[in-house]
């Protein structure tokens, strides 16, 4: 028996003392691994050109994390040097490529904050966007991002609107305004996936505001129709034939090949197959409008539960 107890002490004591080894920093804080390049050779002393050759090496070859390690040497030991601010942005680009998307932020927010001036500013607004945006799609495996909340979202459409007001003329404005269109859409869907809960509820009133909402807020996307039509349905049932007669009014007016492939509509929504293409139901133009000072901020996401039944 004791040589049991003695024997799970030993391992005990070995797997401590590799899960520290593991971590390879010593007291100072800084790593005991020596630093390489993509070939093997060590950069103990290599100047700053080489660190930062190294690190872009690194970075380019999708290995972000051996790039954040030379970064981080670049602007420890050589701060006043021209590759220490080219070494910040990078570090945005490498955690963003780590999928470290926390880490990518709070640099970029550094960078930000100290060099507002700099020529490639553009490029970190955008790469805050992209990472608030991926943000949002990180989590639990198989389950649907935008049904957890959409306030990294919210801050993405933020960032990309600072760029496209800021830079109109950057390289990356027509990516973030691509974003900004899905982002819309993605709020305007999750908007919806509310106002059909309420609606499932029999809660009538909540399910009416939510899709006035999308209506207000989210012209040109492809969820008004569904709104309208959840708007028609709450009506009726809160006997209110005149608000449910004119919404339908202006569902078939306004959005009359909705209502003609509403199946088909759906289905391809839903990712099946095709059966023939669908023509356009919505102006797709204004779907990229900014959002207004309310829905800039995060709404309230959790339905209430209640009923307008009586």
């Amino acid at each position: 028996m004791r040589t049991i107890i003695l024997a799970l002490c030993v391992l005990t004591v070995l797997t401590a003392a590799g899960c520290g080894g593991d971590k390879a920093i010593d007291e100072t804080g800084y790593s005991d691994v020596p630093l390489v390049d993509r070939e093997g050779n060590k950069l103990d002393s290599a100047d700053a050109e080489r660190l930062y050759n190294s690190a872009r090496e690194f970075l380019v070859d999708d290995r972000p994390d051996r790039a954040l390690r030379l970064y981080a040497e670049i602007q420890a030991r050589f701060p006043f040097s021209p590759y220490a601010a080219q070494s910040e942005m990078e570090s945005v680009a490498a955690h963003y490529k780590a999928e470290q998307y926390d880490a990518a932020i709070a640099a970029a927010d550094r960078f930000i904050k100290q060099r507002p001036r700099n020529a490639h500013i553009d490029y970190v607004y955008y790469l805050r966007g992209l990472s608030n945006y991926n943000r949002n799609n990180a989590g639990l495996l198989g389950a649907d991002p935008d049904k957890r909340g959409t306030d990294f979202l919210r801050q993405a459409f933020n960032d990309f609107g600072l760029l496209i007001q800021n830079y109109p003329n950057s390289v990356y404005a027509k990516d973030a305004q691509l974003h900004m269109v899905d982002i819309r859409n993605r709020l305007a869907e999750f908007q919806i996936g509310v106002a059909e809960y309420y609606l499932r509820r029999r809660a009538y009133v909540a399910a009416s505001r939510r899709a006035e909402d999308v209506v207000s807020r989210y012209q040109g996307t492809d969820s008004v129709p569904r709104a309208l039509e959840i708007m028609e349905q709450s009506y009726a049932n809160l006997n209110l034939p005149d608000l449910a007669d004119d919404t339908r009014a202006i569902l078939q007016v306004s959005y009359p090949n909705y209502v003609l492939h509403r199946e088909e509509f759906y289905r391809q929504r839903a990712g099946e197959a095709p059966r023939y293409d669908l023509p356009d139901v919505s102006d797709a133009a204004a779907a990229g409008q900014p959002l207004d000072e309310q829905d800039a901020a995060s709404d309230d996401d959790t339905p209430e539960e209640t009923s307008d039944a009586g």
